[in-house]
Parts: structure tokens; sequence; C-alpha cells
């Protein structure tokens, strides 16, 4: 699933012919969901005039031939309750409800926040725990304890520490779908448990991120690894400065410009831009091989 980024014009306006063009290419190249107005999508950034046309641009673009997963990464209940409300209801599938931040609140105090949301709207949630970014880590008991009392489908999982990521696998196997958010160590949250991804780095590498998670599923760790590797370089330039600013530098070097990032963000530096320049070439060659570089085991007979 490809977390998007939000392309605005001068005046402020989402650019619906970026969007289409966009989502066109993603769902051609096999990804198979779309996130918008997520941290990739500039959700803090954003009005709610804004999220919501590029949420429904997104909607129209799919035309349900994927799920869209709407991100809410309000802080608060009363303002992430009203945007789910409106998300669904303007044809998202799912709301993804970022964990609530800046007080900090203690495992029961989430576990009532959700609980709460759920019982409030109709429809399915996406957890998404970021706490290198909230501040706020979910244990694999609370986890456990959300899923049990909310329509909790998913979770996106981007926590650095795989034993905490295999110990809330652990916790809620065959109950809901963790998908990660991880690029760095993608082929071992899959091999985990982990039954997918939300990421950013697919808007520019679909086929590639998709062949990943095939050959892991297909048994074949060794070559997703291998291909993951030669990928890493284009990833960690991605991720050289605070994302989106190197993935919308990125997909203006491709010629698939998504304008410019946000206040408080700034666009990449000069020296991003020339290490994503050095970069792509070999990494846009292998997003075209992949499949042929890295076949899938044919099944035994």
């Amino acid at each position: 699933m490809t977390a998007t980024p939000t392309p605005l014009d001068g005046n402020g306006e989402v650019q619906a012919s970026a969007v289409r063009e966009h989502v066109e290419r993603q769902v051609r190249e096999g990804i198979r969901g779309i996130l918008p107005i997520g941290g990739s999508g500039e959700f803090i950034s954003l009005t709610a005039k804004q999220r919501l046309r590029m949420l429904e641009v997104t909607v129209e673009a799919v035309n349900g031939r994927v799920p869209v997963v709407a991100g809410v990464l309000h802080p608060g209940y009363a303002d992430a309750l009203a945007a789910s409300q409106d998300y669904l209801k303007a044809g998202a599938d799912s709301v993804m409800l970022v964990t609530p931040y800046y007080y900090r609140p203690t495992q029961a105090g989430i576990v009532d926040y959700f609980r709460r949301l759920s019982d409030s709207i109709d429809g399915d949630i996406v957890l998404y725990e970021i706490p290198y970014r909230t501040g706020v880590s979910l244990l694999p008991e609370t986890v456990a304890r959300i899923v049990e009392g909310t329509r909790t489908v998913a979770m996106k999982a981007c926590n650095q520490d795989l034993s905490q990521q295999l110990r809330v696998v652990e916790a809620v196997a065959g109950k809901i779908a963790i998908l990660t958010g991880e690029e760095a160590v993608f082929p071992l949250h899959i091999a985990m448990g982990a039954v997918g991804g939300m990421l950013a780095g697919s808007n520019i590498f679909p086929r590639s991120w998709t062949h990943i998670l095939d050959l892991v599923n297909a048994g074949d760790l060794a070559a997703a690894k291998r291909l993951h590797a030669r990928l890493l370089p284009a990833t960690d330039a991605l991720y050289a400065e605070p994302n989106p600013a190197p993935l919308k530098a990125a997909m203006r070097l491709i010629d698939q410009p998504v304008g410019e990032v946000i206040t408080p963000m700034l666009p990449a530096s000069a020296a991003c831009i020339e290490r994503l320049r050095e970069v792509l070439p070999a990494a846009l060659e292998l997003e075209r091989t992949c499949t042929v570089d890295y076949p899938l085991a044919r099944p035994a007979i």
C-alpha cells in the first residue's frame, strides 16, 4: 500500500490531475492499496478542506479497484472523530488513526480512546503506531485489548524495535493485518509476520516493493533481502531529510511532479537532490528488471 504525497498548486489547491495520474500509475504497477493524507501526505500541515479534497480525488481515481485508507493524524478525540466520519462518508474504506500524542496518555487511556472512536464511527480502523514521531508506543497487550474491543482490521507498525514488533505480531496473530512502515527492515518485518506495508518509497518503486513482499511470501527470504539491499541506497536517500521533502524532489526528478512541501517543512537541500540524482538511475533500472532478476520460485509439482 502506498502512502501518497499531496500535490498542491501555488494557490494551495489540490492538483487533481496529478493525483489521478499518480493513482493510475500505482494501480497499473500492482500496488494493492492507497493511503492519502497520512504523514507522507502532510496531514498536519494541510487544511481540513485540502485533506478532504485530496481524499475525494483519490477515491474517485481509485474507483473501487483497491482499498483507500484515509489518514487521521489528529491528537485529539473530537477532531479525530469528525475527520473519521467525514472521510468514511467521502468513500474511504477505512481510517488510519494515529496514537493520541502530546499528552502521552497511559496505555489504559489509549485503549479507551480507540474504543470510543470505534463505537462512534461506522467503519473499520487501522491503528497507526509511530513512537519516534509521537512519543507514544503501544505495548503488545495494549494492541490486543484494542483489537478485542474495536473494529480494528489492521495496524501500521513503525516501531523500530524488532522484538516489540515480534511480540505485537504474536499478540494479535490472525486477528488483524500487521502492515510495516519501516522500509529499512521491510523483509524482516514480513518474515516476522507482517502481511504487507504502508510505504512512501513505493510511490517511485511500486514494482520493487511489491516483489520483495511476494518473494518473502513465496519463501525466498534470501532473494528478497538481496533485492532490498540493492534498493536500499535509494531508500536511504529518500529519508536523508524529513519525509516527504526528498520524496517530492525525487518525483520531480523523474518527471512526476507533486508540488512542494508545506511550511514548516523545507524543500530538499541541494546535497539531498544531488544524492538522489546519483542513486535514482540504478534504482529505476532495478524497478524495471526486478521480477526478472529475482524470479519467484515455481511451486513444486
